[in-house]
C-alpha cells in the first residue's frame, strides 16, 4: 500500500515562495538542461543575426525563444505557426485600422478599446484562444504607438519591420527545437477533434464578457493615464494588463507576482550590465557572453512548471528590453526604469480590477476541477464489466487515467493559486477549502489503487475470475463509484452510501467460497478502504 502511494503522489502543496518551493520549481533535469541550452543558443543566434544585418527591433527578436519554447517539437511548432499567423492578421489590421484612425486620437483610442475586447473575448470562447489573444494584442499595442511616430510612412516600415523581427525570430526557434529537443517519449499524443470552434458556453456564460471588458478596461486606463502625463515610457503597463489576465483572481495576482519578480531580476541583470559592463564591451563577442549568460537564467526559470515558468520569461523580458534599442545595446538607464515602472502601475491597476470587479475565484473552479476528477475516477473503477470485451476496457482505462490524471494536476494547481485570495477571506473559506485538500488527497489514494487494477498482472488476473466472481467485484465496484460520484457533489466525506458494506460483504463471501485468492482482491478491498 505504501509503495503504490509513494509511486501515485505528487510533491507536496508548498507555500509559495517558501525555500521548499524554490528547490522544487528549479531543481535540475536533463530535459530542462537541453531546454535551457536551445533557447539560449537560439537567443545567441538572434542577437548576432539583427545586429550583423541591422534588424530592428532586437529586443522583440530575443524574446522569440523564450516565448516560442515550448516542452515538445509538437508544441513549439503548433505555437510558432499560430503566434505567425496571429501576427501577420493582427499588423494587416492595424495597418487597415490606421487608415482611418492616424492623426484621429477620437478614433484610434475607441478602436484600441473595440479590438482589444474582441481579442480577450475570442481568447476565452474559441478552441483556439491564443490565436484571438494575439490578434487582438497586436493591433492594441501597434495602435497605442501611432502619436509617437512622425509620418504614416515611418509608421507602416515599422509594423513591416516588427513582423520580419517577429517572424525569423520565432522561425529559428521552431528550427533549432525540431533539431535538437528530443522526441517526447512514446507514443505521440493526438489531440481530439473539437466538436466546434468554440467552448460549450461561449455564449452563455457572463464570465467571458466580464474578463474582456476587465482587461480592456484595465489597459485602456494604463493608457490614457501614461499618455495624459506624458510619460509614454511606461507604456509597458499596458503590455502588463493584457499578458497576466487569465482566468481567475488567484491565477492572475499569481501571474501578475512572477512578472514583477522576474523583470524585477531582468531589470537588474540589465542595470548590472550597462553600468559595468557597457563602458568595456568593445566587441560583439563579449555582447553575445552576457546575453548568453542571461539567457541561462531566464531559461533555466523559462522551462519550468507553470507555476514559475513565466517569471523567466520576464526576466528574459526585461532583460531585452532595457539592454537592447533597436538593433544595438542601449545605454540609457531611463528606459530600465521606465519598464519597471509600467510594470509595476499595470500590475496594481489589474490586481484592483479583477479583485473588485467580477471577480472569478479560484476555488470555485479548483471545486469545478477536483469535480471532475472524482467523476473520471468513479468511472475508471467501474472498469472492467463482466459483459464488456477485455480490449474495450483497457482502451476505456488508458483514456480515463490520462484525463483523470490531468484533472488533479489542475486541482493542485488551484490550491496553490487559492494563496493569492484568502488574504481578507473569512474563515468558512478555508474551511472550505480544507475539505478540497483532504478530498483531493483521499481521492489521489484511490486513483493510485485503481490504476493497479489496470496493470497487466490485474487485467490477467480478472479474465480468471469466475462468473460469480466478476459479477459480485463489479457489483462491488459500481457501489464505490457512485460513493465517489457522491462525493464529487460536496466538500466533505459524510454520508457514507450503506449499499458499499452490503456489496463489500457480499463479494468477500463469494470470493471465500469460491477460494478466489490474489492480488486482484487486495486491491479492491484496499480501495474500499481508502473509500470508507
Amino acid at each position: 500500500m505504501s509503495a503504490i502511494r509513494a509511486s501515485a503522489a505528487e510533491p507536496a502543496i508548498l507555500s509559495f515562495g517558501s525555500l521548499e518551493w524554490f528547490k522544487r520549481e528549479l531543481a535540475p533535469t536533463p530535459a530542462r538542461a537541453r531546454r535551457t541550452a536551445i533557447t539560449v543558443a537560439a537567443a545567441v543566434l538572434c542577437v548576432i543575426i539583427s545586429m550583423t544585418l541591422q534588424v530592428p527591433e532586437l529586443s522583440v527578436t530575443a524574446y522569440m525563444p523564450f516565448f516560442m519554447s515550448k516542452e515538445s517539437k509538437f508544441l513549439t511548432t503548433v505555437t510558432g505557426v499560430i503566434g505567425l499567423i496571429g501576427l501577420t492578421i493582427g499588423i494587416g489590421a492595424s495597418l487597415l485600422l490606421y487608415k482611418f484612425t492616424y492623426g484621429h486620437p477620437e478614433l484610434r483610442i475607441p478602436g484600441m478599446a473595440i479590438t482589444l475586447f474582441l481579442g480577450m473575448y475570442v481568447s476565452r470562447i474559441f478552441v483556439l484562444g491564443p490565436l484571438g489573444f494575439l490578434i487582438g494584442f497586436v493591433v492594441a499595442v501597434s495602435q497605442s504607438v501611432g502619436e509617437a511616430v512622425p509620418s504614416p510612412e515611418l509608421l507602416v516600415r515599422g509594423l513591416l519591420w516588427l513582423w520580419v523581427a517577429i517572424a525569423y525570430g520565432a522561425g529559428l526557434t521552431v528550427v533549432l527545437n525540431l533539431l535538437f529537443l528530443p522526441d517526447a517519449p512514446g507514443p505521440p499524443a493526438h489531440l481530439p477533434k473539437p466538436k466546434s470552434f468554440f467552448v460549450s458556453d461561449a455564449f452563455t456564460n457572463p464570465a467571458h464578457v466580464h474578463f474582456a471588458l476587465k482587461v480592456t478596461f484595465a489597459a485602456m486606463f494604463c493608457y490614457i493615464f501614461y499618455m495624459a502625463i506624458d510619460w509614454s515610457g511606461i507604456h509597458t503597463a499596458l503590455i502588463t494588463c493584457t499578458f497576466i489576465a487569465l482566468e481567475s483572481t488567484g491565477a492572475t495576482l499569481h501571474k501578475g507576482v512572477l512578472r514583477i519578480g522576474g523583470c524585477a531580476i531582468g531589470g537588474t541583470l540589465a542595470l548590472s550590465a550597462i553600468v559595468f559592463l557597457m563602458p568595456h564591451m568593445d566587441t560583439i563577442a563579449s555582447l553575445v557572453v552576457v546575453v548568453a549568460c542571461a539567457s541561462a537564467i531566464a531559461g533555466w526559470v523559462a522551462t519550468g512548471t507553470e507555476l514559475i515558468s513565466y517569471a523567466g520569461l520576464q526576466i528574459a523580458f526585461a532583460f531585452f528590453y532595457s539592454v537592447f534599442q533597436g538593433y544595438a545595446p542601449d545605454t540609457d538607464l531611463d528606459n530600465v526604469r521606465n519598464r519597471v515602472v509600467g510594470i509595476l502601475f499595470g500590475l496594481i491597476v489589474t490586481g484592483v480590477v479583477f479583485k473588485y470587479i467580477w471577480p472569478e475565484r479560484t476555488i470555485d473552479r479548483l471545486r469545478a476541477a477536483l469535480r471532475a476528477a472524482l467523476q473520471q475516477l468513479a468511472r475508471l473503477v467501474e472498469i472492467p464489466r463482466p459483459e464488456s470485451s477485455i480490449e474495450a476496457a483497457k482502451a476505456d482505462a488508458h483514456r480515463l487515467i490520462e484525463e483523470t490524471s490531468k484533472s488533479f494536476d489542475q486541482a493542485r494547481r488551484y490550491i496553490e493559486l487559492t494563496q493569492f485570495e484568502f488574504e481578507e477571506s473569512p474563515n468558512g473559506e478555508r474551511t472550505s477549502l480544507g475539505n478540497l485538500e483532504s478530498t483531493l488527497s483521499g481521492a489521489e489514494d484511490v486513483f493510485g489503487v485503481a490504476t493497479s487494477l489496470t496493470s497487466d498482472r490485474a487485467w490477467d488476473e480478472w479474465q480468471q475470475l469466475p462468473p460469480d466472481a466478476q459479477n459480485a467485484e463489479s457489483e462491488l465496484r459500481s457501489s464505490l463509484a457512485k460513493r465517489v460520484e457522491h462525493v464529487a457533489t460536496s466538500d466533505t466525506l459524510e454520508d457514507a452510501d450503506p449499499n458499499l458494506s452490503i456489496a463489500f460483504a457480499r463479494c468477500t463471501e463469494t470470493m471465500q467460497a469460491l477460494q478466489v485468492k490474489n492480488s486482484r482482491v487486495a486491491l479492491v478491498s484496499q480501495i474500499v478502504a481508502e473509500v470508507q
